[in-house]
């Protein structure tokens, strides 16, 4: 009985710690009941986050210039229900831009941790890298060997 209890003890506190560890599976969107204020501050907050490490410069300054779009926009009013239609339709717009950046990088800034042999020795390292940096490494080592057979190609004179 003792066994059992510590095993379970264990495994609680196990999906604590890791429930604690992880970032939120769902990118920050534009939306929905919440007042646009609290809305803006979520993404502003979110964008300085590890969850959006690969947002570029052009991308933040895209997102920051939708979302001072959005402030003008709903003035006064808190909620977007309260505007007229075709400023809805003018924060809708915004909002897609927003969400759309947001979720592309929140899905590019994932680490993906795999367990690799280096090149002469037979233990395997963790290498953990973002989504996008594992694309961007691949994208080089293919444009490496596509230089590498292309100057085998060359005629001679």
């Amino acid at each position: 009985m003792y066994r059992i209890g510590s095993i379970v003890l264990l495994l609680a506190l196990l999906g604590s710690v890791e429930a604690q560890g992880k970032p939120s599976k769902d990118p920050v969107q534009m939306g929905g009941a919440k007042p646009v204020s609290e809305q803006i501050r979520e993404v502003e907050l979110a964008m300085s986050s590890d969850e959006y490490s690969e947002l570029t410069l052009q991308d933040k300054s895209t997102v920051k210039a939708s979302l001072s779009q959005i402030q003008s926009e709903i003035g006064d009013h808190e909620r977007v229900d309260q505007l007229p239609p075709q400023k809805q339709v003018a924060i809708f717009n915004e909002q897609e831009k927003v969400n759309t950046i947001l979720t592309r990088s929140h899905a590019d800034s994932r680490v993906v941790c795999r367990r690799e042999k280096t090149v002469g020795s037979n233990f395997p390292n963790n290498v953990c890298m973002t989504v996008a940096q594992r694309r961007d490494a691949l994208e080089a080592a293919r444009k490496n060997m596509r230089d590498a057979n292309r100057s085998q190609l060359i005629p001679m004179d």
